[in-house]
């Protein structure tokens, strides 16, 4: 007999997941460089998710209460900026400039 809590009782943060992070990630296999799925395993949080390897994404809900979106590049950013919302790199966090 397992002496484990069920799955409804435990905290979030030892929740058992089966969701894997599917951020790319690079890397090297036996023709060179790659691109690979991150495959870390998923805690959800209340404004999104992260994984154990550091990768994490907010709701869009909360990306605009809060008044910023993801922007892939500076130009992305400079027209979210005329709308008044300020972009953000996806892999940092950090605001473009």
């Amino acid at each position: 007999m397992s002496s484990a809590p069920p799955p409804e009782s435990r905290p979030d943060d030892q929740a058992e997941t089966h969701e894997q992070c599917h951020d790319l990630v690079s890397g090297y296999d036996e023709d060179g460089p790659a691109t690979f799925e991150c495959g870390a395993p998923l805690r959800h949080t209340e404004s999104g998710y992260s994984c154990a390897r550091g990768h994490s994404y907010t709701y869009a809900a909360d990306r605009a209460a809060e008044g910023w979106d993801y922007a892939g590049d500076a130009v992305e950013a400079a027209l979210l900026g005329r709308a008044g919302v300020i972009g953000v790199r996806p892999g940092d966090g950090r605001p473009w400039l």
